[in-house]
């Protein structure tokens, strides 16, 4: 049995894993557009930083995956799926497969801002990326970052411990930073945090225009401003590589579509995991998810008796900017759809806590500035524990799950 794999990433290489252990006995061969055997994308930040080195970044040794007797080809995407005769043309040379399995991933989003391309204009996706910033830093002393999610505040961390002096702005569009992890309020609180440690932070601002002849020289806002730059890192989100699939002929939306099986293509045994992913019109882009997917689709592959994929609750456990961050599930509900908000802030404003509660049951939690309660949380919210009471044992800086 040959099973074929597009892409060595963490989708990728975990389903390549999990099926290893499973069956000794199969071939498992794997296609990867990048040089690098796989590495931890979030690595890539400490990459950046300085604080791990390239063969610090690579997450197995070369023998492991002859050890394992997994087959990896660097650098050879692949072209074309033939569903019908269950085959994958790779550069020159056809394969056939029992199984595939897509976990192409996806890509940085350029936005299309008037003025580009310009050099010193880029976005941060991979180790070539990070590569390329690293050795502009030398010549760099106005930086900014569009985009102030998690990739953009650790890019902007990331800058500032590889090279002091830097003057770093954080441009953001929506009115509060984190808009997807967290609230207005704990927005607000860790904008003052990251201004304290002298990043300036631009809120509800949009850029108009890059300006300069060859290379970036400033960043013109809508509202007229013009922040000197030269070097900007744009972090506006990923977005699905879904070429190879539209080429094949593949069911695609904003992600290639799967269902509860993870599988696109029944007839000819195609899955699909990670970030190019879209199940039951979502996309998720974490970790956690791609985890969630590989081990499902490994069973999948070898026809195991396994769950169906429901989707995975989004969880993010880490440190922005130094500063601890936990955000579960649903942490911005609609107004209308029935939920009880509980928040509690601590004198020094430096500490915010967040719990979003449905029927009784925790549906989603932010913890921010503390890690104390997050392992008890995080299990009360994936086994829809019941909560009644919660509001009452609460204390302004610290909340007792004892009885719980």
């Amino acid at each position: 049995m040959r099973i074929i794999i597009l892409g060595n990433g963490v989708a990728g290489i975990t389903t390549a894993k999990t099926v290893r252990e499973l069956r000794p006995d199969v071939e498992i061969i794997v296609f990867a557009e990048e040089k690098y055997h796989y590495y931890s994308r979030p690595q890539i930040i400490e990459f950046l930083s300085g604080k791990v080195d390239d063969k610090g970044m690579i997450f197995y040794p070369e023998d492991w995956y002859s050890k394992n007797k997994i087959k990896v080809h660097l650098g050879v995407p692949a072209e074309k799926i033939d569903a019908e005769e269950k085959r994958v043309l790779v550069g020159d040379v056809i394969w056939d497969y029992d199984s595939l399995v897509i976990a192409t991933g996806a890509k940085a989003f350029m936005p299309p801002f008037k003025g580009l391309p310009k050099k010193n204009v880029m976005t941060l996706r991979n180790l070539d990326d990070a590569k390329l910033i690293r050795s502009l830093l030398p010549k760099v002393r106005n930086v900014v970052i569009i985009g102030g999610g998690l990739l953009g505040l650790e890019t902007a961390r990331a800058l500032s411990q590889a090279k002091s002096g830097l003057n770093m702005r954080i441009l953001e569009k929506a009115d509060y930073l984190l808009s997807r992890q967290l609230d207005k309020e704990g927005g607000g609180i860790i904008r003052a945090l990251i201004e304290e440690m002298g990043t300036d932070v631009f809120t509800n601002v949009e850029v108009e225009e890059i300006l300069g002849t060859d290379s970036v020289e400033r960043v013109r806002l809508k509202d007229g401003r013009e922040l000197e730059a030269n070097l900007v890192i744009v972090s506006a989100g990923v977005r699905p590589n879904l070429e190879l699939a539209k080429k094949s002929g593949l069911n695609i939306n904003r992600g290639l579509i799967v269902d509860a099986s993870l599988c696109c293509n029944r007839n000819a045994m195609i899955f699909a995991a990670g970030d190019v992913v879209e199940f039951e019109g979502g996309t998720y882009g974490i970790v956690p998810a791609a985890l969630d997917q590989a081990k499902i689709v490994s069973k999948m592959i070898l026809e195991m008796e396994t769950p169906e994929y429901r989707g995975t609750i989004a969880s993010n456990t880490l440190k922005v900017m130094g500063i601890d961050l936990t955000s579960i599930g649903v942490v911005n509900p609609p107004a209308d759809g029935g939920f009880e908000e509980i928040r509690a802030k601590s004198d020094n404003g430096r500490i915010y806590k967040k719990f979003v509660l449905k029927d009784g049951k925790m549906v989603g939690a932010i913890i921010l500035g503390s890690r104390k309660e997050v392992p008890r949380v995080s299990k009360m919210i994936k086994e829809g524990t019941v909560v009644a009471g919660l509001k009452a044992r609460m204390r302004q800086t610290d909340f007792d799950f004892s009885g719980l």
